[in-house]
């Protein structure tokens, strides 16, 4: 999707509910600024938005956290997602052993979306929750994997042709490698926040989803190999248990 035609004041408004989702406790309006780069005002505007229209809730004076209003927008993917939770108990071994947050991503037609999430708390990062889509046609490590699976004509319509080149580079370091690579960046205006590594998942030879590791920018750049000969170990249990 191109830049052009996001809208920045929606985008930060999601921004806002993907970190408070993904936060432990209910944060605090100068939190969400400082964290996300968003100016008081705008913040503060967003923020008493979504308080009003239910999907955000005040706790105590400062605080504010998911609302149980949020329940009916995704109650539609609720019972899909329900059986991908047996993967729990693995994917929070996957994060113990390799030291790093992780998500199962699935195809979905057009877009993945994750299925089952893990987080390694001695490193505070903040990625997208379970129920969360993303379009395919945006280059990132999971979506190349699964890309890499369709024709080149079938690429080139769904990545388009202005991400096409960063999509074939992509690509090659994939079949080169066997895995996925998407480095981040700590500067406010980058489309990735954090390095993310991807491996494919698959079940009989067919691909049932993907397997994505998530640092802070530098950390698994430095680490990807290590982490990566490790974690191939890994993926034919998690294959078993996600075949469903």
């Amino acid at each position: 999707m191109e830049k052009k035609n996001i809208v920045p004041i929606l985008e930060k408004a999601i921004d806002i509910m993907e970190y408070l989702g993904a936060a432990p406790d209910p944060v605090s309006q100068p939190e969400l600024q400082k964290a996300l780069h968003i100016p008081q005002a705008t913040c503060y505007r967003i923020v008493t938005t979504l308080v009003e229209r239910g999907w955000l809730e005040k706790r105590g004076a400062k605080h504010f956290d998911i609302a149980a209003g949020l329940a009916a927008i995704t109650e539609k993917t609720g019972l899909r997602l329900e059986k991908y939770r047996k993967l729990q108990p693995l994917m929070n071994r996957i994060v113990a052993e390799a030291g790093f947050s992780a998500k199962f991503s699935i195809r979905d037609g057009t877009e993945f979306i994750n299925v089952c999430t893990a987080k390694n708390r001695s490193e505070a990062v903040v990625f997208s929750e379970v129920g969360f889509r993303a379009p395919l046609g945006r280059p990132a490590s999971v979506s190349t994997i699964f890309l890499a699976e369709l024709t080149e004509e079938e690429q080139l319509r769904m990545v388009g042709p202005d991400h096409f080149p960063a999509f074939r580079e992509n690509l090659a370091f994939y079949r080169r490698h066997g895995y996925s690579f998407q480095n981040g960046s700590a500067s406010p205006r980058a489309d990735y926040h954090f390095d993310t590594l991807s491996f494919p998942v698959r079940f009989n030879g067919r691909l049932i989803g993907v397997l994505s590791l998530l640092s802070l920018p530098g950390i698994l750049e430095r680490k990807m190999h290590e982490t990566a000969s490790r974690i191939l170990a890994i993926l034919p249990e998690l294959a078993e248990k996600g075949d469903l």
